[in-house]
């Protein structure tokens, strides 16, 4: 039996099913980062520009405490795929129930250590004195949401790994309307500020994963897990193998993150308005690039059921598609950038301070579209195939040499400038590792299945 939404893409024309199923997870992105998106929103029109480096710093710190939570999820959807397209049914419960065990654990786990250490890590971050407190706040109530994140993100890999793209966005598109409704209420006529943003995203974040939950629960007869209590613990074979993917993704999605706190750090002491433009810039340059991951996600997802079904003739047509698609949306969306850069920044704020400092940052970062088009395509196969260690290699030389490296030294001389400067060219390094991976056809060799 196989559930609504629910793929083989072992078979047919890879790049209809990679357009078919690549727009629901572009837009389940999308609607995932609306959530901090419509918090710097309101922040910003309702509070001020303190609000929104609250907001901005506070938000960075809890999206690098999910970071493991996507690393997860990534190992158990991969693995998923390729057990998928070697049509091994048991096998596919085990790994879900191994997943559903270790995001639960983790989760708790992440939630106790983001709620006490709030205000420890937001010093570290050298956050402005005039939104400490509001980040805080916004940090220790979010983090309370933490393990309902991580339960989500383990649906959203299980659901995917089966070619399942329809049902997380669903899910997403209902807790993104009750999220912005309660921010809008909470912020406008409750007047709760920065105690506003956070409650509305702890909530929409719980309602998030208990649709999923009860979505799978409900309709478990004939999916490949039975939520019964036994089948979550783990088979010791998939704790290992999802961690074994899991981790180092996981270790690349949170230098990826934690380069973001590090440049939020090396901005911060050019003042708010440099603080609440980054956010600005940061989350326009977020929104343009989720089309693109979304593409890589999907592409990997393809490579992996189609690797474990044997049929590694697949895999050149799924990164030429990406390929064909990234570039062609980075084409339009540079242009859009570029076009409309002010009343981009202007969404946010009408400090004009702020709006120079964000037109300024989104001009650099117009020349990194290209690269990250690139990467998520090559990166796909390195992913499907379960290869995260070269992953983290790709993510370690953008992040490390790039991100942190480079802005440190041009900030010296150039400041602002020379931060900026150093996140359009990040990317261009992680490009140098994933396409020679690509390129020599390493991946030939690699399979997590029999």
């Amino acid at each position: 039996m196989t559930h609504f939404g629910e793929h083989d893409l072992t078979h047919g024309s890879i790049p209809h099913l990679l357009a078919v199923f690549s727009w629901p997870l572009v837009l389940t992105n999308l609607l995932l980062t609306s959530h901090g998106l419509i918090d710097m929103l309101l922040a910003g029109r309702f509070v001020g520009a303190d609000a929104m480096s609250a907001v901005t710093v506070g938000g960075q710190a809890i999206l690098f405490l999910i970071t493991f939570s996507m690393g997860l999820a990534a190992g158990g959807q991969i693995l998923i795929a390729q057990l998928k397209g070697a049509d091994q049914r048991s096998e596919q419960s085990q790994a879900v129930g191994a997943l559903f065990s270790l995001s639960l654990i983790a989760g708790l786990a992440v939630a106790v250590l983001g709620f006490f250490s709030a205000e420890s890590v937001l010093r570290l971050l050298k956050t402005p004195p005039e939104a400490m407190a509001g980040a805080v706040t916004y940090m220790r109530i979010t983090a309370l949401s933490l393990p309902f994140a991580f339960l989500y993100n383990a649906i959203a890999g299980i659901l995917r790994g089966l070619g399942d793209s329809l049902r997380p966005l669903l899910f997403a598109a209902s807790a993104a309307t009750l999220h912005g409704g309660l921010g809008l209420l909470l912020m406008g006529p409750f007047s709760m500020g920065i105690h506003g943003a956070a409650l509305a995203t702890a909530i929409s974040q719980a309602t998030l994963a208990l649709l999923g939950v009860l979505n799978l629960f409900f309709r478990r007869q004939g999916f490949v897990f039975d939520f019964r209590p036994k089948s979550f613990i783990p088979a010791w074979d998939k704790f290992r193998q999802i961690l074994k993917i899991g981790v180092p993704f996981g270790l690349q999605m949170g230098l990826l993150q934690g380069s973001g706190l590090v440049i939020a750090r090396l901005v911060n002491p050019f003042g708010v308005a440099a603080s609440a433009a980054l956010g600005a810039g940061s989350r326009i340059v977020g929104l343009v690039t989720i089309p693109l991951m979304g593409i890589g996600n999907g592409a990997s997802t393809i490579i992996g059921q189609s690797v474990g079904a044997g049929k590694p003739e697949r895999v050149s047509p799924a990164v030429r598609w990406a390929l064909v698609y990234t570039l062609g949306l980075t084409a339009i969306t540079a242009a859009l950038t570029l076009l409309f850069l002010a009343p981009l920044i202007g969404i946010f704020t009408q400090e004009p301070e702020v709006i120079q400092i964000g037109v300024h940052y989104l001009t650099f970062l117009a020349w990194s579209y290209a690269a990250l088009s690139l990467h998520s395509s090559f990166n796909a196969v390195v992913l499907g195939v379960g290869f995260s260690l070269y992953s983290l290699l790709a993510a370690g030389a953008e992040t490390l040499v790039g991100r942190i490296g480079l802005a440190y030294l041009f900030s010296l001389w150039w400041g602002l400038s020379g931060i900026f400067a150093a996140q359009a060219i990040a990317p261009y390094l992680a490009v140098a590792i994933s396409l020679p991976y690509y390129i020599f056809g390493q991946w030939r060799d690699r399979k997590l299945v029999e």
